[in-house]
């Protein structure tokens, strides 16, 4: 057993009432320590569990969406973009409705793809990851646009062919009827912005309009929930690892550090039992 005494009188161990409460002290740290340790493993646990769930569930929903998508263009006999784009177009048209979907219980990061095809309902937003989901399957590049102006609205860019992007609104009715670039979308005289992200559930729509990013690989993050909230659990899981080797390492180098100046003396057990044998055979001389 490795023992570190912190330099408090010349001698290190003194029968005197200081020295009950050093080992008070000592105690004390120890219980703290062992409670520190106990939740620190609970949460690094829990981190890595709930990772796990999340990426099994988001596994699951992945192979569901792809096997409709591929059921979808089996059956349009679509062979080419534009076809499957307008085949899972007007199967979401039939698929998914708004009308008595809920609004008050809707989560957070809204209902994934698979959870709106199973319950036949969703708005704007949700049937528009629905069809992001569908087209990534079948190897069709999609992106959510949101529209901003008279009307609040999602729809889905999608790339018919290299430079060529249409904007599909798979909402029944649809407010975007036809399937037309963004730029002549935007001068429907119902709509006077558009962004990428929902600048305005950000609070950011005073900061800059008109902004549409290339999401690439982040799109498939962002329109599954599963898959976000799996990689947020490994972030946690990973930043607690290595904050647990860092702290490790820095510890181990402050103890050699302060060894080293003096400031702390590195002994075993075995000098405990020495200097009570001495100290107990001078009170025997002395008696």
């Amino acid at each position: 057993m490795r023992v570190v005494l912190i330099k408090i009188a010349p001698v290190f161990v003194r029968k005197s009432p200081g020295e009950v409460v050093v080992s008070m002290k000592f105690v004390c740290c120890m219980r703290i320590t062992f409670f520190g340790r106990y939740c620190f493993l609970m949460v690094i646990t829990v981190s890595f569990v709930m990772c796990v769930i999340e990426g099994v569930l988001q596994y699951r929903e992945t192979k569901y969406v792809s096997d409709i998508a591929w059921q979808i263009v089996r059956q349009a006999q679509a062979e080419d973009s534009h076809s499957r784009i307008v085949a899972m177009r007007d199967y979401l048209h039939k698929r998914v409705t708004s009308i008595n979907a809920p609004i008050e219980d809707r989560p957070f990061l809204r209902a994934s793809a698979a959870d709106t095809l199973n319950s036949g309902k969703g708005y704007c937003g949700e049937v528009t990851r629905t069809f992001i989901c569908l087209a990534d399957a079948v190897g069709i590049r999609a992106q959510r646009i949101n529209l901003y102006g008279k009307k609040l609205h999602v729809v889905a860019e999608a790339e018919v062919s290299p430079g060529k992007r249409v904007i599909v609104d798979c909402q029944d009715p649809p407010q975007v009827p036809d399937m037309e670039p963004l730029d002549k979308v935007i001068l429907h005289q119902d709509y006077d912005d558009y962004s990428t992200l929902n600048l305005r559930r950000l609070r950011l729509n005073w900061l800059v309009s008109r902004i549409k990013l290339e999401m690439g690989p982040l799109t498939f993050w962002s329109e599954n929930p599963h898959a976000l909230k799996a990689g947020l659990w490994s972030m946690i899981f990973l930043a607690l690892v290595i904050t647990r080797f860092a702290l490790i390492g820095v510890r181990s180098l402050l103890k050699r550090y302060i060894t080293w100046r003096g400031w702390v003396r590195v002994t075993d057990s075995k000098y405990f039992g020495a200097v009570k044998n001495v100290r107990n055979s001078r009170n025997s001389l002395t008696g």
